[in-house]
């Protein structure tokens, strides 16, 4: 039986190591968004200077300049229903992390959505946020089959990019842990 010495540390020990790995444990699953101000057109109904922003979830795990293919991806547009990329698109980074491209997936898929970087980005891996400037490659946003028709994007400016890590349920069950064993040894502390 252990003494109520090493009792009374060990389970504090054991309770901050569960919120510690608990609220930092984040995995690969991540968040990415392309916000900025566009026109073009959804299943044929246009857009004129609306902002919108491309969601995307995609995991760094085999690598952290290319995600391809990405979980999911979809468009949001001012005054539409938000609409998912029916073709498998890809998220990476190019030139030293100062160019970010959103293309269809695969070897020679067409970029869709390229623009340059204010700041360069190390990786994928995230968290940030960066300011993006110089859109390029929409020539190639063209009659992109989507939940809500073809996707067109003409033009585009003022577009920022971010990432986000996206905690697994696991993490959650690790802090949970964690405040229940601190709770836990609280109310044996109260009770002696």
């Amino acid at each position: 039986m252990l003494s109520t010495s090493i009792r009374n540390y060990l389970a504090p020990v054991l309770a901050s190591a569960c919120l510690l790995l608990g609220s930092s444990a984040f995995a690969s699953p991540v968040e990415y968004q392309i916000t900025g101000i566009g026109s073009g057109s959804i299943g044929g109904v246009a857009f004129n200077n609306q902002v919108f922003d491309i969601v995307m979830f995609g995991d760094t795990a085999a690598s952290s300049n290319i995600i391809d293919p990405l979980a999911s991806a979809q468009l949001v547009v001012a005054g539409f229903a938000p609409t998912a990329f029916s073709i498998p698109t890809r998220l990476g980074l190019a030139n030293a992390g100062s160019v970010v491209f959103f293309s269809r997936a695969g070897n020679g898929g067409l970029d869709l959505f390229d623009f340059n970087l204010t700041t360069a980005v190390p990786n994928l891996n995230g968290p940030f946020s960066v300011v993006g400037t110089g859109v390029f490659a929409l020539n190639q946003f063209v009659n992109v089959a989507s939940s809500m028709g073809a996707i067109n994007f003409n033009s585009s400016s003022d577009v920022m990019f971010s990432a986000a890590p996206v905690p697994e349920p696991e993490t959650y069950g690790m802090m949970l842990a964690g405040l229940g064993l601190v709770g836990f040894v609280l109310r044996r502390k109260q009770s002696v």
